[in-house]
Parts: C-alpha cells; sequence; structure tokens
C-alpha cells in the first residue's frame, strides 16, 4: 500500500492515463484501420485475378444484383447497344504514366437495360489544359467488351470545359442528371483495347501486396509496447528507490559508528593529547599562577598563547586520528549518490 501511494503523484497518473489512451488507440482505431485497407487490397487483387482468368461475359450474367459492380469489379463483360456521342462528359485530374490526361465518358444505349456511363479511355491533355480533338463514338449498333468499375465517391460537381462538363470523380448519378440521361447508379464501365469505340484504354491497377498489413502488426506491437514500457519504468522506480532506502541506512549506521569509539567510552575535554589532565584553559595541572610558579604559563602572554593553539591543534589531530572525520559519512553518501547517477 506504501508502494502504491508513491505512484499516486500527478506525473505517474498522466503517464498512465496516457499510456493506457495510447494503447486504446492502437488496438481500436489505428491497427483495425490499417489491417482493413490490406483486406480491402486483398480482396481487389483477387477480383483482378479473378477478371483474367475468366472469359468475358454478357453483362446481364454477371451483374445479378445492386452489389455485383463492388464484388466483382474489374471482371469483364459484354453488352450491345449504341452509343450516344452528343452526350460526353471529361474526368479531370488524372496521369498515366505520370502525364495528365483527360478520360472520355460517354453515354451506351444498350438494347436491353437502362443506360450506361462507359470511360472509353484517355487523351493527353493539350497546352495551357486544353481539350485535345479526339474520335468521336462510331454510330449504329455495336458490340463492346469492359470492365465493370464501381460507383466513386467524392465531389462530382461539374465544370464546363471546352462544351463539356469535366468531373473529377465517376458518379453516373450526377453525370446523367447533367447529361439528361437516366444512368445504371451503381457502377459504370471501363472500356478495354481495341473495342468500337475505344481511346487509349485506361490503365488498370496491378496485383500488390501493400504496406498496410506491416502497418498494422506495428500498431499492434506499438499497443503493446506503451503499458510494458510503463511497468517497467515504475519497476526501476521502486527499485531505485529501494536502493536509496539502502544507501540512506547504511549512511546512518556508518554515523552511529563514527561518534562513538571502539573501546566503548567517551571522550572528555579534561584529557590532553598526551593524556595529562588540563584545566579549562587547556593548560597542565601542575603551575598554578597564584604561587608565582612560571611553569603554568608566565607573564609571557605571547608564548602562552602559542603553547595553547599547539595544544588545541594536537588534541584536533588526536581526535580524527582515533574516531576518524565526520564529514567522511557525507563524502561517502556523495560519492555513493554520484555513482548511482553515472550508472
Amino acid at each position: 500500500m506504501r508502494i502504491l501511494r508513491r505512484f499516486l503523484t500527478p506525473g505517474w497518473v498522466i503517464g498512465v492515463l496516457a499510456a493506457a489512451l495510447f494503447a486504446w488507440a492502437c488496438f481500436a482505431l489505428l491497427a483495425p484501420w490499417q489491417l482493413g485497407k490490406s483486406n480491402d487490397l486483398d480482396a481487389r487483387n483477387a477480383r483482378l485475378a479473378e477478371s483474367v482468368e475468366a472469359e468475358p461475359a454478357p453483362l446481364a450474367q454477371v451483374v445479378d444484383g445492386p452489389q455485383a459492380y463492388a464484388e466483382r469489379e474489374w471482371r469483364l463483360v459484354t453488352l450491345t447497344g449504341e452509343w450516344r456521342p452528343d452526350s460526353e462528359a471529361l474526368l479531370r485530374l488524372r496521369s498515366v504514366d505520370g502525364e495528365l490526361v483527360y478520360q472520355v465518358l460517354t453515354v451506351f444505349d444498350p438494347v436491353d437495360g437502362a443506360d450506361m456511363l462507359v470511360n472509353r479511355g484517355y487523351v493527353l491533355i493539350g497546352e495551357n489544359n486544353a481539350v485535345p480533338d479526339y474520335p468521336a463514338a462510331p454510330a449504329g449498333e455495336v458490340e463492346i467488351t469492359a470492365r465493370l468499375r464501381v460507383t466513386e465517391p467524392g465531389e462530382a460537381e461539374p465544370v464546363p470545359m471546352a462544351g463539356l462538363p469535366a468531373v473529377r470523380v465517376v458518379d453516373p448519378v450526377v453525370i446523367g442528371d447533367t447529361l439528361g440521361h437516366d444512368l445504371v447508379s451503381e457502377g459504370y464501365l471501363q472500356l478495354a483495347g481495341g473495342q468500337p469505340g475505344s481511346l487509349s484504354p485506361a490503365p488498370i491497377p496491378g496485383i500488390e501486396n501493400g504496406p498496410y498489413l506491416s502497418y498494422g502488426l506495428q500498431w499492434l506491437a506499438f499497443g503493446v509496447l506503451a503499458p510494458a514500457a510503463l511497468i517497467y519504468f515504475a519497476w526501476a522506480e521502486i527499485r531505485a528507490r529501494r536502493r536509496d532506502a539502502e544507501v540512506a541506512a547504511a549512511d546512518a549506521d556508518a554515523d552511529q559508528g563514527a561518534g562513538t569509539p571502539d573501546d566503548g567510552t567517551t571522550p572528555t575535554a579534561g584529557v590532553d593529547a598526551r593524556g595529562g589532565d588540563t584545566d579549562d584553559l587547556g593548560r597542565d595541572g601542575g603551575g598554578d599562577p597564584a604561587n608565582g610558579d612560571s611553569s603554568g604559563g608566565g607573564s609571557d602572554g605571547g608564548g602562552r598563547g602559542a603553547t595553547e593553539l599547539d595544544e588545541a591543534s594536537a588534541r584536533e589531530r588526536a581526535m580524527r586520528a582515533r574516531y576518524g572525520d565526520r564529514n567522511d559519512a557525507e563524502q561517502r553518501r556523495a560519492f555513493r549518490r554520484a555513482d548511482r547517477l553515472r550508472t
């Protein structure tokens, strides 16, 4: 209980709360965030692998519900219908191999079903962000092969550019309202190369592992290390305080031993360094100034003062030689404290 009270200080309380909050954030927020991104990347890789291995199939056969665009994204499908070249939009702020491009979005009217928005490919941006000329979509009924794409989140408000609406993300609802078409809202199509009406095909992502799994594991490790470090510092504090208590006890024992002679006697002021009795002035008991004995100090004040100083110095040296210097304990304590700080 006494040890617990030692840690009920503002510094330790704040440290415990900070470590607990950091560990909670690692386990509840940061690690799930990165691990979730890793799971999404794995799912996308699986869809890409499936799109490479699977043969193109009719759109109605692959898309059997609203979630099919997300669950089977990148899958190749076939669709028969007609292009609507007068209903186009541009997708801006995109790049291919480090070069800025415009991607052309055109409405496709299938034989069966609602109108679809199709990404026909990209064209390089001209000087001063100008929209270059590009081939128009062919007229008449055609069959196309394209990849399923899911609707992109974000602001899709169009801005006019070269007589066409330009958007930053592909949202068929917003683009359809701008172009005056009721488009499929769950997703759109991305035209493959070599198809009727295709431009330079928009690139597809490669299959990659990504760093998200390692980031998630690192956050989990940080969540474990934070309370472990707090426990270590608490243990180090307890050990240091125990060591200080042992040093203080040893110093107290040393001070007590330095204040008592080995034979159990106590030094008296009436014994001089040579073992003879002295009076309060430190003179030998053989002289009597009242009887005129010059051995007791005589009339020479200068000689008596020098004799008294010599006797006091002799007594001090004798006391130090027999009982030690009381400053030694303080010096030992200072040396131990300095050694503890160095280690």
